[in-house]
């Protein structure tokens, strides 16, 4: 098992372009499910350090949920969010 961020995830789509009409409220709810169908754990909510930074739903996250995740599982977590964002 490793841990993972969902924040991870959602700069990971932003930096590629992908899901820029999708607050990140509602993307961080999409990754949730994708992360717990291919085995992740829901663990804590954490602050990612950008308290300085004014409130934009389309880019950086503010806070992430934490999970940990069968390390087995990475490259089917990044195709499948590839897949569907």
């Amino acid at each position: 098992m490793v841990i993972i961020s969902n924040q991870i995830l959602i700069e990971f789509l932003r930096q590629n372009n992908r899901a820029d009409n999708v607050r990140n409220d509602q993307l961080g709810k999409m990754l949730d499910k994708i992360i717990i169908e291919l085995g992740g754990e829901q663990q804590q909510r954490v602050f990612a350090r950008r308290d300085n930074e004014e409130g934009d739903q389309f880019k950086h996250p503010k806070s992430s949920r934490s999970y940990t995740f069968p390390k087995e599982q990475i490259q089917n977590l990044f195709d499948k969010i590839l897949d569907e964002f």
